[in-house]
């Protein structure tokens, strides 16, 4: 069995309308749910007028709290943990995959903000699921354990905390992979005594500033030397300052059409790659006739190599979108 923590920080109003605010965390680790329990934070909100659902990755829904229409007191601070029996119908359900909390608002004269929520799992491992440690002859094996970051932007400044359990940080090798691959040594069998709890920043991680920061980052811990005692990776973290990317990169791209962009909702290379062309036109139409002449069709192929910070092949395409100039 094993157990896992996630936690989103989110700081969203929650609408008063019948879709609300959708919040997910991502799970990697597979295994089957046994036990778990959710954690919400929200402010400025009238209890009875919040309704909360949870919604696990095989479609899996519960009701975690039933709302009512109308006014029901002053707003407050609202905090509430959620486990037990209401949460048995999860039980079973498959641990790998999309969690999402739908909150809804059913005062139409509140402001709810949701800050934060979290969920704490308890689970059956599956066979492809090994835990998350090292002995002895560990020299042929080595430990990966991943994390997804689901927001958009470039990585601006990046540090990580590793905190692992060993007799000997001589022994070990620590690296992280960047959702392209992009691979930095964070420790590299120095130091003497036990490992611990360590942290790496400034020059350290300053070769993964400009990455994609969504999708999924990979810690890798190497035991070259095995030992006697068993090791074992107790948590990591990744804190990171993400930038909006600058779609002027993009050849066709001016100072004027990013801001058109960035007021349709459209900050980064993903969200740019992943718009269609009638959408990016209708966008270029609706600012007028100086920007109808221009044409957006190459636009979510460059930002899908800029997205995956391919820029050798994005400077050959827009070459030949310039005829080779």
């Amino acid at each position: 069995m094993f157990k896992l923590r996630k936690e989103a920080r989110i700081n969203s109003g929650i609408p008063a309308n019948q879709n609300g605010l959708t919040s997910f965390v991502e799970v990697l680790k597979e295994g089957n749910i046994e036990n778990l329990s959710v954690d919400v934070n929200i402010k400025n909100a009238s209890a009875d007028n919040l309704h909360l659902d949870l919604v696990a990755p095989n479609g899996k829904s519960v009701t975690l709290k039933q709302g009512k229409s109308g006014s029901f007191g002053a707003p407050s601070a609202y905090s509430q943990s959620f486990k037990g029996d209401s949460l048995k119908p999860m039980h079973g359900a498959p641990s790998k995959g999309r969690w999402t909390l739908i909150a809804k608002n059913h005062a139409n004269n509140s402001q709810s903000v949701l800050n934060n929520w979290s969920i704490d799992f308890g689970c059956q491992a599956k066979e492809n699921c090994p835990n998350e440690v090292f002995t002895k002859n560990a020299d042929k094996e080595i430990l990966n354990s991943e994390q997804f970051c689901k927001y958009d932007g470039t990585v601006g400044a990046m540090k990580v905390m590793v905190d692992i359990d060993h007799p000997n940080q001589k022994n070990l090798t620590v690296q992280l992979l960047s959702p392209t691959g992009k691979t930095i040594t964070l420790h590299d069998k120095a130091g003497n005594g036990e490992f611990g709890q360590n942290t790496y920043e400034n020059n350290v991680t300053k070769a993964l500033v400009g990455q994609p920061a969504h999708g999924t980052w990979k810690l890798s811990v190497n035991d070259a030397e095995g030992n006697s005692r068993i090791g074992k990776l107790r948590k990591w973290k990744l804190f990171m300052s993400i930038q909006k990317d600058d779609l002027k990169k993009i050849e066709g791209i001016g100072p004027k059409i990013e801001a058109l962009l960035n007021r349709d909702g459209i900050e980064t290379f993903r969200k740019l790659a992943e718009a269609d062309v009638p959408r990016l036109k209708k966008v270029l139409n609706n600012a007028g006739p100086r920007f109808q002449m221009h044409d957006p069709g190459s636009w979510p192929r460059q930002s899908n190599l800029a997205f995956k910070n391919e820029w050798e092949k994005l400077e050959k395409l827009q070459d030949e979108l310039m005829g080779g100039k």
